[in-house]
């Protein structure tokens, strides 16, 4: 049914745009695997072999679900499914087939509750490590080393959003947080290399195309932010002004119990201008 895919689009191009930030989704939590630079053996092997092993699969596996998804069921069904590749299964009459799905479904379901609260519970670790939240959060599993804290306290708000939300709201709700994280990650990649210029520390790697790589990041954010306002609007701005209403907090009250030397451990020169 490919040969039908692009064909009656009741919003025509406009209607593809505003649905851009859900096959963005699909890379949502890649980022996630640096925040665990702390818990592996060998940072430096780990990081780059999972980022890139993650990449590679969800590549295959988005290709493959558009692919056979679009194949199996008009366009119109597959903008309202929620589980498009089980539906699929269903479609073929291969009672084994579905059950492999049905139980594919169901991990695919589970990783991204975990990858969720991995990023979650790292991110709030770290700010209660800098005390931007409270210092329980930083604390460190003797045996595990792992923020055990943070992991259990998102454990039951990860819970809450699976079973009170509606998926379309799940997603848009994590790819607008993910898209400001996105936005800052790109500029602060080129303020970092304007203030450590090439020579002033040692590099693992260094991308020879800098700053082309963040330049067009901010490029599909700009265009993603507009695809997210098309769709969901009203999010798009509650989102925004409790974003803001969060960082004035921080910067207001939190900030006095941030001890700003020990956020900078690193051997490093001081930064160019500074």
């Amino acid at each position: 049914m490919h040969d039908q895919l692009l064909t009656g689009l009741p919003y025509g191009g406009l209607g593809i745009l505003a649905a851009m930030h859900f096959g963005l989704w699909f890379y949502l939590g890649i980022e996630g695997t640096t925040q665990a630079a702390e818990e592996v053996r060998s940072p430096a092997r780990s990081l780059p072999l999972g980022t890139l092993t993650g990449i590679m699969t969800l590549l295959i596996a988005a290709t493959l679900t558009w692919y056979i998804g679009s194949g199996l069921m008009p366009w119109e069904y597959l903008g309202q499914a929620v589980t498009p590749l089980y539906d699929a299964a269903r479609l073929t009459g291969s009672l084994p087939l579905e059950i492999f799905l049905f139980v594919g479904t169901l991990f695919a379901t589970l990783a991204s509750a975990n990858g969720c609260i991995n990023d979650a519970s790292r991110a709030w670790f770290a700010m209660g490590r800098d005390r931007y939240m409270p210092v329980w959060f930083g604390a460190v599993h003797p045996k595990y080393h792992t923020p055990y804290r943070s992991v259990v306290f998102f454990v039951p708000i990860a819970i809450l959003f699976a079973i009170s939300t509606p998926l379309d709201q799940t997603i848009t709700l994590s790819i607008l947080s993910g898209l400001l994280g996105y936005t800052i990650m790109a500029i602060g990649v080129m303020m970092f290399r304007k203030k450590w210029p090439l020579g002033s520390i040692t590099r693992g790697y260094v991308h020879p195309l800098h700053p082309l790589p963040a330049i067009l990041l901010l490029g599909l954010c700009g265009i993603t932010y507009v695809a997210v306002f098309l769709g969901y609007g009203t999010q798009l701005l509650a989102m925004m002004v409790f974003y803001i209403g969060a960082s004035l907090w921080f910067v207001l009250h939190r900030y006095k119990y941030v001890r700003r030397g020990d956020q900078f451990t690193m051997p490093w020169p001081k930064p160019k201008g500074y």
